[in-house]
């Protein structure tokens, strides 16, 4: 190998030196970035953690001050409720609307505690739009008081009507203008009650069983569609054969104290 060569040969591992020695440093340089870097991600993540169950214990915290500075809600009152007597708790906050059955409620005193807005031969139409001569009932009801229970009783005075669907429609629409008055109330759908055979069959003003049947009917699945409770009283004061019995009204269709009595009595041991 001359001179030359040498030389070359030299050069060629000097170079091969430095290449590795620039290698090296790159790795290690490398290296440290990523030490560096996971040494902030491990001071990020702690920070977080430190922050975040701060977070949540102070919450707590809160949470267990406000919790023992708020008043105890009250219990429920509990209702004692006698089968074969009217409850005066049952009753004590509610509001019975509608036409005669209702109004005869108030007359015979039978619920002293609950509050009426009713009127006899009043129609679910009137009850929405007024009669001429007093204002619509939901306006009356709009007096600022909270009920437990509303009860509403239509149906008699719209037997006649030639469309159903329009008592249903109006009915449906009392109901939600009720709810808006008084959204927190738990809402009854009475029945209609029947009618002596004898008046079933002289069939005045469209008047007669199978037509109440077919409203009481129709009164259920307005029910059922309102989230509102059905109350059969029809079942409470009929006979075997579906008609009110002989002697208990002296019109054959309003009946007197006893058996408004029995419809009370079967309304608070069947819905509550």
């Amino acid at each position: 190998m001359n001179q030359k060569e040498r030389l070359e040969e030299i050069h060629r591992k000097h170079e091969e030196i430095q290449q590795k020695r620039r290698i090296r440093n790159h790795r290690i340089i490398l290296a440290a970035a990523a030490a560096a870097a996971l040494a902030l991600l491990i001071v990020i993540i702690a920070v977080s953690v430190t922050a975040i169950s701060r977070h949540i214990e102070e919450k707590r915290t809160r949470e267990a001050e406000i919790a023992a500075q708020a008043t105890p809600s009250p219990e429920p009152k509990e209702i004692h409720i006698d089968p074969n007597v009217i409850s005066g708790d049952y009753y004590v906050n509610s509001a019975f609307i509608g036409n005669s059955f209702a109004d005869d409620l108030y007359t015979y005193s039978l619920v002293p505690d609950a509050d009426f807005f009713a009127r006899t031969g009043l129609s679910v139409d009137d009850a929405l739009e007024g009669d001429g001569e007093k204002k619509p009932v939901t306006e009356e009801l709009d007096n600022g008081k909270s009920y437990d229970r509303i009860f509403m009783i239509f149906g008699e005075n719209e037997l006649g009507w030639v469309n159903p669907e329009t008592f249903a429609d109006d009915y449906s629409e009392l109901i939600d203008r009720v709810r808006k008055i008084c959204p927190e109330s738990r809402v009854y759908l009475l029945s209609i009650t029947p009618v002596t055979k004898k008046s079933s069959d002289e069939n005045i003003n469209v008047t007669n069983n199978d037509r109440i049947r077919e409203y009481n009917e129709i009164i259920k699945t307005l029910a059922e569609k309102k989230n509102a409770v059905y109350a059969d009283v029809y079942s409470a004061v009929a006979d075997k054969d579906g008609n009110l019995p002989v002697g208990a009204a002296t019109d054959g269709v309003h009946f007197g104290k006893e058996y408004y009595e029995k419809c009370l009595l079967y309304i608070q041991n069947n819905y509550e």
